[in-house]
């Protein structure tokens, strides 16, 4: 039995697994672990997630002329630190440190960026996150309750308790890092939707609760009129969700699940999953807490479980438009 009891800082990327504190897509051993730095001219910039990417024109070591694929973090982080699309220009000359590729050649990732004029600019790990903003909205003011965007805050620490049976852990090992559902823009489904480092949305329709999450432009509907699904309903990767309050607690229950997969590590998830996310709202209603917990006993000898929060902070969903490179 494999236990895994983590706190995660998710960077947002969706197209690296750095580290063990990195939300991401490739291995950890997908890029060297040795920073270097190289210089040349912007050719191309694609401005788009899952990630934002550009090629760089360079001279190798070998006096040679080559041409760097650059690859970074999400639109969400970067505009999120005040770094936008503008600040980077096709025809700069630029200095990019980070680490190059030891599975394909010519591949780079990009954790800190220098323009033109000498400004450095921070693009992954801690250096971007701590140019965001933690400034909550006057929430007592606008009394919305849960119902508003909420967004990932400045650490975004989340305690993750996967308990692994032996079947589960060995097919974790045949999930393939560089071709699965995430780095083919293919949504990801319950649960873990819910702990992307994106904004989410709760509106209230009366008997309805619409989630929407910026990640994969994903909507569910909570059915807070009814406690089990309708019979016939079918297995979908967001699955039937149910919910009701107890006190100012929101409470969702999540079945008929078919999605494969309980995260992006490529733990399996079967039909037997059952999800229970708890939303609490603090007294002043400008922090909401979240506590997942997912039932398979064919993935988990005891139940999986992930604590976090948002911040209300006053951001909006923007559309996520996932493209495929």
């Amino acid at each position: 039995m494999h236990k895994n009891i983590m706190n995660i800082r998710s960077l947002s990327f969706t197209f690296l697994l750095f580290s063990a504190v990195a939300d991401a897509h490739h291995s950890q051993s997908y890029f060297s672990k040795e920073f270097s730095q190289v210089t040349g001219t912007i050719l191309q910039l694609d401005w788009r997630n899952p990630h934002i990417r550009f090629n760089l024109e360079s001279i190798n070591s070998d006096g040679k002329q080559e041409v760097l694929r650059i690859e970074t973090n999400s639109i969400y982080y970067l505009e999120r630190a005040g770094i936008t699309k503008d600040r980077i220009n096709v025809g700069d000359k630029v200095t990019v440190g980070g680490y190059a590729s030891i599975k394909a050649g010519g591949e780079f990732l990009g954790a800190e960026l220098q323009l033109p004029d000498g400004e450095n600019l921070l693009l992954i790990r801690d250096g971007v996150t701590t140019l965001f903003s933690d400034i909550v909205q006057n929430t007592l003011r606008e009394n919305k309750g849960i119902f508003r965007v909420w967004s990932i805050p400045q650490n975004n620490n989340r305690e993750l308790y996967t308990p692994l049976t032996a079947a589960a852990e060995a097919k974790m090992q045949e999930f393939d890092l560089l071709n699965n559902f995430t780095t083919r823009c293919e949504p990801g489904g319950m649960p873990r939707l819910m702990w992307y480092p994106h904004p989410y949305e709760f509106e209230d329709l009366g008997n309805q609760i619409l989630l929407r999450t910026e990640m994969y432009d994903a909507v569910r509907t909570i059915h807070m009129d009814r406690s089990t699904p309708p019979d016939g309903e079918p297995h979908s990767r967001l699955g039937y969700s149910v919910g009701h309050w107890e006190g100012s607690e929101l409470v969702v229950k999540t079945s008929l699940l078919n999605w494969e997969y309980y995260d992006t590590r490529g733990i399996p998830q079967s039909k037997l999953a059952e999800v229970v996310e708890r939303y609490t709202i603090s007294n002043d209603q400008s922090r909401l807490d979240y506590f997942i917990t997912t039932t398979d006993p064919e993935t988990f000898t005891e139940p999986a479980t992930i604590k976090g929060h948002w911040l209300a902070l006053g951001e909006t969903i923007k559309p996520y438009n996932c493209e495929v490179y």
